[in-house]
């Protein structure tokens, strides 16, 4: 239940932030208009819950600790069949409070995943252009999409998860 509650709000999320620049007549939508308190309070009415169960799930979300880094690697990749320019290939670990650790851990799932790249998927793999930030992937991935250089993602890799499995 706790996964469909969630699912539902990113869904709404998504919807919300895809409808704000659209135009209703002479009025534009705005996203001060959407209430995430109003929408979770709503569903877990729906799901017949009480509002000390909504109020819980309201804490659980401002409290959660949101800062992560990045790790990026943008490269050239090449194959029997393609040659691919300008790929982006991201990790992506939460910022426990070392960081020359965290970015070391990062960085060592970004090299697993290139060798493993190398060694079943591309002949020729070149490492143009690395990026460390104190910022999540996506996030970092948009800004480097502005530059109007297009760059392709190839993988987003979760080093939090990854490093815990080894």
């Amino acid at each position: 239940m706790k996964t469909n509650l969630l699912f539902r709000l990113f869904l709404l999320v998504i919807a919300a932030s895809m409808l704000a620049p659209a135009k209703a007549k002479d009025l534009a939508t705005s996203p001060h208009q959407f209430s995430i308190n109003a929408f979770i309070r709503a569903t877990v009415k729906y799901l017949n819950g009480n509002s000390a169960k909504a109020e819980s799930l309201l804490k659980k979300l401002r409290e959660k600790d949101r800062s992560q880094i990045c790790v990026c690697e943008i490269m050239d990749l090449q194959n029997n069949n393609e040659e691919l320019h300008r790929v982006a290939l991201l990790s992506e670990k939460k910022n426990n409070g070392g960081l020359v650790r965290e970015y070391r851990n990062a960085r060592r799932i970004l090299d697993q995943e290139k060798k493993h790249m190398k060694d079943f998927f591309f002949d020729r793999l070149k490492v143009t252009n690395r990026i460390s930030a104190n910022t999540d992937c996506i996030s970092l991935y948009m800004k480097l999409s502005q530059t109007g250089e297009g760059i392709a993602i190839y993988d987003v890799l979760d080093a939090d998860m990854r490093s815990s499995v080894r």
